[in-house]
């Protein structure tokens, strides 16, 4: 099988791979430390235990798993098969799934384009677009989706980047705000909690540490900052659409060489609470949007 086509873009103090072919995925996210290229993101492999490992890829046109077997909208129930073998319920949307169309492709700038109708026989037609931008230190990142039908349907946006550990065993320092958790059982959430044990809380930069976490989390203030020592390298995020965003998901998973902070606008499977909190109604030709900003910069002048 042919591999698809990364296409680069960059400058002097990074570089960005995307796989426009492999669902509009990344497949490298790298800064400049000594005349080397370091990775910020877990690199794309072709294959791994059968299925192919990438940087990051957008989550549209919801985040993370639906249970029931489908969705109710106005009273109907529109059923949903399982994407993935290893996963027993539908997860992620379907854009990681389709070949995105790239629309612009610079030297610092790609956009891509997708048209999505019924696709793995889901209840949803909307267009998707994806852009990727570097500017000096900075990486910007924007994921928007229109919705075609005729029917309003419930929509959501998340991007699902893989953080690398670094040399240091108990990984990088990490921030970020957190006033609250669900319990989750299957990585299913449960029951809302307010604080966080003291091993998952992170409103205080403090190393990554080691044991899984996988879970919604609230309170978020739309910044995440990283350090590694072993790049000399000062990641800070921020949100820049939508206004507000207060949910994170937080993935630390054991003997990995990584850890993800995923940006959500819902929590999972809120399309069965009531009133599916987060989740935006839109009806056709209304549409919604996730941006974000991330500069790297050099611990010693951060």
């Amino acid at each position: 099988m042919n591999e698809p086509t990364i296409l680069t873009i960059g400058n002097d103090e990074q570089r960005l791979g995307v796989l426009p072919a492999l669902g509009g995925s990344a497949a490298f996210w790298e800064v400049r430390r000594d005349d080397a290229w370091q990775p910020l993101w877990r690199p794309y492999q072709p294959s791994y235990d059968g299925r192919r490992i990438v940087s990051n890829f957008p989550l549209v046109p919801w985040s993370n798993r639906v249970t029931a077997g489908g969705i109710t909208v106005d009273g109907v129930f529109h059923p949903m098969a399982n994407n993935r073998d290893d996963v027993p319920y539908p997860i992620h949307g379907n854009g990681w799934m389709q070949v995105w169309q790239v629309e612009e492709h610079t030297d610092t700038r790609i956009h891509m384009l997708l048209e999505s109708h019924r696709y793995h026989d889901y209840p949803y037609d909307y267009q998707a677009t994806q852009t990727y931008a570097v500017e000096g230190e900075v990486m910007s990142m924007r994921l928007s989706v229109t919705h075609l039908g005729d029917s309003p349907m419930p929509y959501g946006l998340a991007w699902h980047p893989f953080y690398l550990r670094g040399a240091d065993i108990d990984g990088p320092r990490v921030q970020f705000a957190a006033d609250g958790y669900w319990k989750e059982t299957g990585s299913l959430p449960t029951d809302h909690v307010r604080g966080v044990p003291p091993d998952w809380d992170f409103n205080a930069l403090r190393t990554l540490g080691r044991g899984r976490i996988d879970n919604n989390f609230s309170g978020w203030d739309g910044r995440m900052r990283m350090e590694r020592d072993d790049i000399d390298l000062a990641l800070e995020w921020d949100t820049v659409e939508p206004a507000g965003l207060d949910l994170s998901i937080f993935f630390r998973p054991e003997n990995q060489p990584f850890f993800c902070f995923e940006p959500i606008t819902h929590i999972t499977d809120a399309f069965h609470r009531p009133g599916m909190p987060g989740l935006r109604m839109l009806s056709q030709g209304q549409s919604m949007a996730l941006e974000v900003r991330q500069r790297v910069s050099r611990l010693s002048r951060s």
